[in-house]
């Protein structure tokens, strides 16, 4: 990877050590590095947590503060040496409205690196929050608008994390939430406005959201819900969004949608108002979930075209794309033993379920009451176990486990299912089968998506494809349980029935139940809330010890799964970045911030 930062077939394929933290935070005079590196800090500005606990990532807040710092400080140098920028790699000479610019960004990082001291407390949280969201908009507008710096960093476009092309010092996407754009998107006679307001509730969220804009962030939100239900409801709305697509297609479309709505929803009815006022969940669940569902929309293409997009992921149109991160920024989450075996199962029976749909999708099994409690116990286990976990865990996989992904897919299923039940023919069979497989689909992408996106006790991977639990780790056993779940899992042991003998979460240092956590169905209670791994992330697996190193890797059997990207187990310059790569989410997609 070494001195190929600004190679143009690295900048064009996403290769580039530019998009690596390890090395983008190195000091540097090129102004395209600094402006990746501000990038990767107005990304994670929607929610600056600082609660450890969130697998082997280091809080945002913290990764804020070091941005913005080396960003000071490449420019502190270009300063002191003007005969020494680059400008992507290329000898760049400043004229006296650059250096001005330069010079008052200089004094503005430190502006924000002050106001990010405050984000802690409570009593300064809304003041810091509102600095941090003014003076990143000042920052992006004067160099923006420098006609010779902005017209020489956008001759240097990169293929960023997200899978659009960016430039350095990259704007926020353009939206609207004034009364007739708030109409407009209520009515939902148009995902373009939707989607316009999805871009203004975005924007509003960089820095934070605080009581000076939760009002604004809560209407945008309302009228999102409201117009996105308005489109569900509206079979003519759909069918123009979907036109083209195969009937399948069309009801994966459908459920990418029906995904959405439950992650705007989670947004209104958990995270905005605990948001503002410092909830360390709130805030890790904001950037996830407003983050995810961009995702979501830019990479189903139907989707993307009618919020105003060309089909692919881009910064046109609504819902569209924010500022790529850093890969490292956000790393794998390193598992307990617990929750190494709540995923184990999780992603095996995922995929059972899934051969179960399709094999009815296309008349190779019958549909039956027995598979819909089977998935909706299914549901149940994800959400259970998410909410008993504790603050990050939930602000990182909410969108999946508890309002969005599994919740979407389960509907449709379940609905899918009984429709074939209830003895429908003709096309409105057809539509049954269309949704079953589609819901299939999105069980077995999120299995996927597991196992890419966290690391098994051990420093072990996920096996994507599993359909056991002891097969779903790559150092098969590590993970204990057995599927179908049942209706009263074992949550406390992360299994979906009955408890796993002597399972622990023994790592030193590792945390008991968190305050408020749920107890599982039939008054087992919740051991391990919240709970992380110690040095290395590492609990000792059921009936035999595991020796973690201090990094966290398990020798000789580390195996990446993880689409687009290869990463190194549990290590500080890990690569695995959540909800945030060109290979993207749910359904056909990886979550890359989850």
């Amino acid at each position: 990877m070494a001195n190929n930062t600004f190679n143009p077939t690295a900048l064009a394929n996403g290769t580039s050590n530019l998009l690596v933290r390890a090395s983008a935070l190195n000091q540097s005079t090129d102004l395209v590095q600094a402006g990746v590196v501000f990038n990767d800090a107005v990304r994670i500005s929607q929610g600056l947590f600082s609660l450890a606990g969130s697998g082997n990532s280091n809080p945002f807040l913290s990764s804020y503060t070091t941005d913005i710092h080396a960003v000071q400080n490449d420019i502190a140098a270009m300063l002191a040496n003007p005969g020494q920028v680059t400008l992507g790699g290329q000898t760049f000479t400043l004229n006296t409205t650059d250096t001005a610019v330069l010079t008052n960004v200089q004094a503005q990082l430190g502006s924000l690196i002050t106001a990010a001291a405050g984000i802690t407390n409570a009593a300064t949280l809304a003041t810091a929050e509102q600095t941090i969201h003014a003076v990143q908009s000042e920052i992006l507008g004067e160099i923006n608008n420098d006609a010779h710096l902005s017209s020489a960093l956008n001759k240097v476009t990169f293929l960023a994390t997200t899978g659009a092309h960016d430039v350095a010092f990259q704007n926020v996407p353009a939206g609207a939430d004034d009364a007739a754009t708030l109409a407009a998107a209520t009515a939902g006679t148009s995902l373009k406005a939707v989607g316009a307001v999805f871009n203004a509730a975005e924007a509003a969220a960089a820095g934070g959201i605080n009581a000076g804009n939760l009002q604004e962030i809560t209407n945008d939100f309302t009228a999102i819900s409201t117009g996105l239900t308005n489109i569900l409801n509206n079979k003519t709305m759909l069918a123009q969004i979907e036109a083209g697509e195969t009937a399948n297609a069309a009801a994966l479309t459908t459920v990418h949608l029906q995904t959405v709505l439950g992650q705007v929803n989670l947004q209104l009815n958990k995270y905005d108002a605990a948001a503002s006022t410092g909830n360390q969940a709130a805030l890790r669940g904001t950037a996830d979930n407003l983050l995810d569902i961009i995702d979501i929309v830019q990479n189903d293409a139907n989707l993307n075209m009618a919020a105003g997009g060309n089909g692919t992921a881009g910064h046109a149109g609504g819902f569209a794309e924010d500022p790529g991160g850093l890969t490292g920024t956000v790393t794998k989450f390193q598992d307990n033993q617990v929750q190494t075996n709540f995923w184990a199962s999780f992603l095996a029976e995922a995929n059972t379920i899934n051969a179960t749909l399709q094999k009815i999708a296309t008349g190779g099994a019958q549909a039956s009451q027995t598979l819909i409690t089977q998935i909706q116990n299914y549901q149940h286990f994800g959400a259970a176990f998410d909410a008993a976990q504790g603050a990050v865990f939930q602000g990182r996989f909410d969108n999946e486990l508890l309002s969005g992904t599994l919740e979407a897919d389960t509907a449709a299923a379940v609905k899918g299912l009984q429709g074939i039940l209830n003895g429908d023919t003709g096309a409105a069979l057809a539509a049954d089968k269309a949704m079953v497989a589609a819901a299939g689909q999105g069980f077995a992408a999120d299995a996927m998506d597991v196992s890419g996106n966290n690391i098994a006790v051990g420093g072990a991977t996920y096996v994507g494809t599993a359909t056991t639990v002891s097969a779903a780790t790559s150092v098969h056993g590590l993970a204990h349980g057995t599927i179908p779940v049942t209706a009263n899992p074992n949550i406390a042991n992360g299994t979906g029935g009955t408890a796993a003998a002597a399972t622990t979460t023994a790592a030193a240092g590792a945390t008991t139940a968190a305050a408020g956590a749920t107890a599982a169905a039939g008054g087992t209670t919740t051991a391990a809330g919240g709970s992380t791994a110690a040095a290395g992330g590492n609990a000792a697996s059921t009936g035999t010890t595991t020796t973690a190193t201090n990094n966290g890797t398990a020798a000789s059997h580390h195996h990446s799964h993880h689409s687009g990207h290869s990463h190194t187990a549990a290590t500080s310059s890990s690569t695995a970045a959540s909800h945030s790569t060109a290979a993207a989410h749910h359904h056909a997609m990886v979550h890359m911030w989850g």
